[in-house]
C-alpha cells in the first residue's frame, strides 16, 4: 500500500515539476498561448491536486481498513493461540481419558472373570446345598422312623409293663385273698 501512495506522490511530483517548467518557459514567452498553456497546466495541476487528494483520502481509508485488518488478524492469531491451547489441553485430556478407559476395561475384564468364577463357585454350592438338603431330608425321614419305632418299642414296652403290673396288681389282689382265705381253713382243720 504504501509502494502505491510512493508511486502516486512520484507521479504527483513529476507533474508538479513540469508544471513549473512550463510556467517558467511560459512566462519568457508572451501571449496568448503562454496563458492558454498555463490554464492547461493549472487545470491539470488542479486535476492532479484533487486526484491527490482523492488517492490521499483513498490511502487514509485503506490505511484505517488495514489497520482493522491487522487488528482482525491479530484478534484471529489469538483465537487461534487460544484454540490451539484448547487442542492441547483436549488432547492431553484425551490421552488421560484413553489411559483411563484402558484401565476400566482391564478391571472391567478381570471383574468379568471373577464374576464367572463367582458363578462357577455359586453352580457349586447350589449343587452341594441341594445335596444336603437332599441328605437332611434323608436324615430327617431315617431319625423319623428311628422316632417312631422307638415310639412303637417304648408304647410296647409301657403296654406290656402296664399288663404286667395289671397282672401283678390282679396277682397281688388274689394272693391277698388266698391268704385271707387260708387262714380261715386252717382254724377250721383243727
Amino acid at each position: 500500500m504504501s509502494v502505491f501512495l510512493r508511486h502516486l506522490e512520484e507521479r504527483f511530483e513529476i507533474r508538479k515539476q513540469i508544471l513549473d517548467d512550463v510556467q517558467c518557459n511560459s512566462s519568457e514567452r508572451d501571449g496568448v498561448e503562454a496563458r492558454k498553456n498555463t490554464k492547461i497546466l493549472h487545470l491539470q495541476l488542479r486535476e492532479t491536486e484533487h486526484l491527490s487528494e482523492k488517492l490521499s483520502q483513498t490511502v487514509t481509508d485503506l490505511t484505517t481498513v488495514l489497520y482493522l485488518k491487522e487488528a482482525e488478524l491479530q484478534y484471529c492469531q489469538s483465537r487461534v493461540s487460544q484454540y490451539r491451547q484448547e487442542a492441547r489441553t483436549l488432547a492431553k485430556g484425551k490421552n488421560t481419558l484413553k489411559v483411563t478407559l484402558s484401565e476400566f476395561e482391564f478391571i472391567i475384564e478381570c471383574q468379568s472373570k471373577e464374576l464367572a468364577t463367582l458363578r462357577a463357585e455359586q453352580e457349586g454350592l447350589k449343587e452341594t446345598l441341594t445335596q444336603a438338603r437332599r441328605e437332611k431330608d434323608e436324615l430327617l425321614q431315617r431319625w423319623m422312623e428311628e422316632k417312631r419305632e422307638e415310639a412303637d418299642r417304648v408304647n410296647k414296652n409301657n403296654d406290656a409293663e402296664e399288663r404286667w403290673q395289671r397282672l401283678a396288681k390282679q396277682l397281688k389282689k388274689h394272693l391277698q385273698q388266698q391268704e385271707k382265705e387260708k387262714p380261715l381253713l386252717v382254724d377250721t382243720s383243727h
